[in-house]
């Protein structure tokens, strides 16, 4: 079963601060490579409960009840954190990517 995903606009403007980043030091196509690689990342979340998998994070709590996992990928270099809906159904509608950081970044 696949889960769609969705990105938040403060996820989509992290995904930007990270191209800008990657760019200083590379050229415009890695830093596409990178941004389109994480979001890679962020739609194999919504595959066969594969959103499970990650660390739960605490600091979300409800009311409403939320579930908030923390996804590092791509070499340890990236930090994906998104919210699973509805919270603790066995069989989601819905992953919300909340935000996207670089985790060699000061944030």
């Amino acid at each position: 079963m696949s889960v769609k995903v969705l990105a938040t606009s403060k996820a989509m403007s992290d995904l930007s601060v990270i191209a800008v980043h990657v760019k200083k030091y590379n050229d415009a196509a890695t830093a596409r490579k990178v941004v389109n690689a994480l979001l890679d990342e962020a739609e194999r979340l919504g595959q066969d409960h594969f959103h499970r998998i990650a660390e739960e994070l605490d600091g979300y709590d409800g009311p409403p009840a939320r579930e908030v996992h923390r996804w590092v990928c791509l070499a340890g270099h990236y930090e994906l954190h998104y919210e699973v809906l509805p919270a603790y159904a066995e069989e989601p509608t819905a992953i919300a990517i909340l935000r996207v950081w670089d985790t060699r970044q000061d944030r």
